[in-house]
């Protein structure tokens, strides 16, 4: 532990209510910079400030770190009613400039945090608030319906069967900490506002497509003027919005992209590197005077080099732009496979309907899981090989397939897979990339609404371009390169109602990938290297994970679990949660996911334990909340909505 002293109990006026904050003050003498964590997470017993490396790792390095609980949420007052909106931004920006005019600080301010604590950090500081003076988001969402829907595309296993679904028992939990004044008035007033509030998971399925609602939540990130030092993972959910949002900053901004899921880039799985020396050089140069710190790339990525002794081999490389599809190898779809020389002939394939496909290629989707071989899905989906290559193939980039297919219904999702076939046969997912084709225009323009519905027409040609997250990966010879092209992706999305099978036509279908042939194996001369990583954090938990076929019905089930207890300051925190997602193969109309989260805090004179299930099905989808205070009930609430998607 860090040696500092601990304020829990700092209270910061706003004009509209109260924030408050826990202050860990550094031993160092005189005002000093600051750092603000504005998290909806709950300060004292989910995020658990006392515990956290990167707390205790700024503190040591004589920086003010504050942690404050959002309006809304923890120890704050109010209830949120929704996501992502424009007041976080407004209010996280008035607690800066407290900050900056306390006689502790030296009126410079740094925000850094983590997933929806990132999304604060790009908010305030589009606010431009008195003091901010440099921001650190990592894996942070800036386009809100991007990380939620995916190519217009319900990411289901996300969005219903964890995100949603999760911030549901947080409002139903006390302020952890009882030492501050009004905790149980507080507690009780958002009890009393939840029973009127809609779910967070019911106000995403009542906004399918990128509509006002959504527009409204997007981060005017050009607004930005400060220092960015920006953090994504190919694996994570909102990798490529980090490099979309870090282009749009009018500022000066670097990026670090690794091969991680949504983790600190010192617990990836890996490619860890001592990124808490990397934000203390950060801070030190943008908050401190004199803080001296060598000029870096504009962007630091990871190229993954899988070999047949480390299949998470590879190495760090540096650039100063993000290869699009604009340049990029283009590898033609047809009969004999992939090609580059423009020789493929044309070919119609087709792709019966088969809901399950994905289920062996969702491995970047599951915090703390691993990659699976992706054969099972390759093997039910429209596949295009380039054969064992003889020389490597390296992809750096964010690529594009375009492609022609022909509908059996008004609906048709696209899922696109590439693939790294080892020479054991064995298939690694490399990137991939969802749309609706439906959906006829841009489907998430920056701060505005996107494309709306048109029906496709059945037995009609529609061309389609299918756009695939951001990566770094040399296939290297020896290895095939394959394209898997299906209409699912479960449970990672769900296909919209009317989504069928469909002819793939090839004439004119092509895989653009930004990269090159190289001879042989690459030697590459832009090399970066990082510090190894500081031995702060402890090893993530793994989720329970399984997925399992019923030979009775045909029914493909995915489940997750996973659970952890905390000591905190003056109780413990128990979390427990699990998921069940599931379809049978041929039957669209029996998706489903269900979720079961359950919390108790156990303080020295009573137990409160909370328990939250959802639902989602194609017509429904519940809500049931429940809270005792040592076994007594003391809220019960059942909510239900009808689902049209």
């Amino acid at each position: 532990m860090s040696e500092s002293t601990v304020h829990d109990d700092v209270a910061i006026p706003l004009a509209d209510g109260t924030v408050r904050a826990t202050r860990h003050e550094p031993a160092a003498d005189g005002p000093q910079p600051v750092v603000l964590v504005y998290t909806p997470y709950h300060k004292d017993d989910l995020s658990d400030t006392r515990s956290d490396p990167m707390v205790d790792y700024l503190v040591d390095a004589g920086y003010e770190v504050v942690v404050a609980d959002a309006v809304g949420t923890g120890a704050s007052d109010g209830l949120v009613e929704q996501p992502f909106t424009a007041d976080e931004g407004r209010h996280g920006a008035a607690v800066v400039e407290w900050l900056a005019e306390q006689e502790w600080s030296n009126g410079r301010v740094g925000l850094v945090g983590k997933s929806y604590p990132g999304t604060t950090s790009l908010e305030i500081a589009a606010r431009d608030p008195d003091g901010l003076a440099a921001i650190v988001p990592i894996h942070a969402p800036a386009r809100i319906y991007d990380a939620y829907f995916d190519g217009g595309a319900l990411a289901f296993l996300r969005t219903c069967g964890q995100w949603a679904p999760n911030f549901e028992y947080l409002p139903l939990q006390p302020p952890a900490n009882r030492d501050t004044d009004g905790w149980a008035e507080r507690w009780t007033d958002r009890l009393d506002g939840l029973t009127d509030r809609e779910p967070f998971l019911f106000q995403y399925l009542d906004h399918l497509e990128k509509d006002d609602c959504w527009a409204e939540k997007d981060v005017p990130v050009g607004e930005i003027s400060v220092p960015t030092l920006a953090v994504g993972g190919y694996r994570d959910a909102f990798g490529g919005g980090t490099l979309d949002y870090a282009d749009r900053i009018d500022a000066p901004t670097e990026v670090i992209l690794g091969p991680w899921r949504h983790a600190m880039p010192e617990q990836g799985e890996t490619a860890r590197i001592d990124f808490l020396g990397e934000m203390e050089a950060w801070f030190d140069h943008h908050l401190r005077d004199g803080g001296d710190r060598d000029s870096r790339p504009e962007i630091r990525y990871w190229t993954e080099r899988p070999t047949d002794e480390d299949r998470l081999a590879g190495e760090w490389r540096a650039r100063e732009a993000w290869p699009t599809a604009d340049d990029a190898v283009a590898f033609d779809l047809g009969p004999d496979g992939l090609s580059t020389d423009g020789s493929s002939a044309a070919t119609t394939d087709r792709w019966e309907a088969d809901y399950s496909v994905g289920a062996a290629s969702i491995g970047f989707e599951i915090p703390g899981g691993t990659d699976l071989d992706t054969t099972p899905d390759d093997d039910r989906s429209i596949t295009y090989e380039t054969g064992p290559l003889d020389d490597a193939f390296e992809l750096t980039g964010s690529g594009e397939v375009s492609l022609e297919i022909v509908p059996d219904g008004p609906a048709q999702l696209l899922a696109v897979r590439v693939v790294d076939v080892a020479p054991d046969g064995t298939g690694r997912l490399v990137t991939h990339g969802v749309t609706r084709a439906e959906l006829d225009g841009e489907i998430d323009p920056p701060g505005e609404p996107g494309a709306a519905v048109e029906p496709l027409t059945p037995g009609e040609p529609h061309s389609v371009d299918v756009s695939l997250r951001p990566t770094s990966h040399v296939f290297e010879p020896e290895h095939t390169l394959r394209v898997a092209v299906s209409g699912a992706f479960f449970p990672y999305v769900s296909p919209p109602d009317g989504s069928a099978g469909f002819e793939l036509r090839t004439g004119g279908a092509a895989c653009h990938l930004p990269g090159q042939f190289h001879d042989g194996s690459p030697t590459f001369d832009d090399g970066y290297a990082f510090d190894p990583p500081q031995d702060a954090y402890g090893e993530p938990t793994a989720p329970d994970w399984a997925t399992t076929v019923s030979h009775t019905d045909d029914t493909v089930t995915v489940s997750l679990a996973q659970s952890y207890s905390k000591s905190l300051s003056g109780a413990t925190f128990d979390y427990e949660t699990a998921t069940t997602a599931s379809v049978q193969r041929g039957t669209l109309g029996t998706e489903t996911v269900d979720r079961r989260t359950t919390t108790t805090l156990s303080f020295p004179t009573e137990s409160i334990q909370t328990e939250v299930n959802s639902s989602v099905t194609r017509s429904f989808a519940t809500m049931q909340y429940a809270l005792d205070r040592d076994g007594e009930a003391i809220y019960r609430e059942r909510k239900r909505t009808a689902v049209d998607r």
